[in-house]
């Protein structure tokens, strides 16, 4: 396993594994495959080439060579967020489930938040049906803190997002 940022090069392989994510685990993304699907590679690579300050990017976790998962960091930079950062868009395809990947990609990127100055605690939100990702989540330190009701329309369907944080040591 080799996790690391996310690059130019990685472009290809990421729009087709996040396609396959929105397909695959729809109640996981507020995007949908129609959003994503005519993205242009430069619009990829817009998306995951991190910010010079590290304030956002994606790491990619590889094996064998191949993405087998991602998971994006945004650190805003307006003064009164600062201590915050935000998780979205984790994904681990399900040939690699239960390998390690999900547990080595999120203990990276905590890794990632912990290095940037000031961050004090690190936001996410999850399907709240998706006992597998909260169980992750929690073994890693993230607690509830609340859970919006029908936070998710996907085919008439509603869907209620579980929000969790986990608190950096000052």
């Amino acid at each position: 396993m080799e996790i690391r940022l996310l690059g130019r090069h990685d472009a290809p392989a990421y729009q087709a594994l996040r396609l396959q994510a929105l397909r695959d685990s729809p109640q996981a993304f507020s995007a949908s495959v129609e959003d994503e699907a005519n993205r242009s590679l430069d619009e990829v690579v817009t998306r995951i080439v991190p910010a010079a300050d590290g304030s956002v990017c994606t790491l990619g976790i590889f094996v064998d060579g191949e993405l087998a998962g991602f998971v994006a960091l945004l650190h805003p930079q307006r003064a009164k967020l600062r201590h915050c950062a935000e998780l979205a868009g984790m994904y681990v395809a399900p040939a690699y489930r239960r390998r390690g990947c999900g547990a080595a990609l999120l203990r990276a990127v905590i890794a990632h938040a912990r290095a940037i100055d000031g961050v004090r605690q690190l936001g996410l939100s999850v399907n709240a049906t998706n006992m597998a990702a909260k169980a992750l989540y929690r073994a890693m330190g993230f607690t509830c803190w609340g859970v919006q009701p029908q936070a998710l329309r996907i085919a008439g369907v509603f869907h209620d997002e579980e929000h969790m944080q986990l608190r950096f040591d000052p």
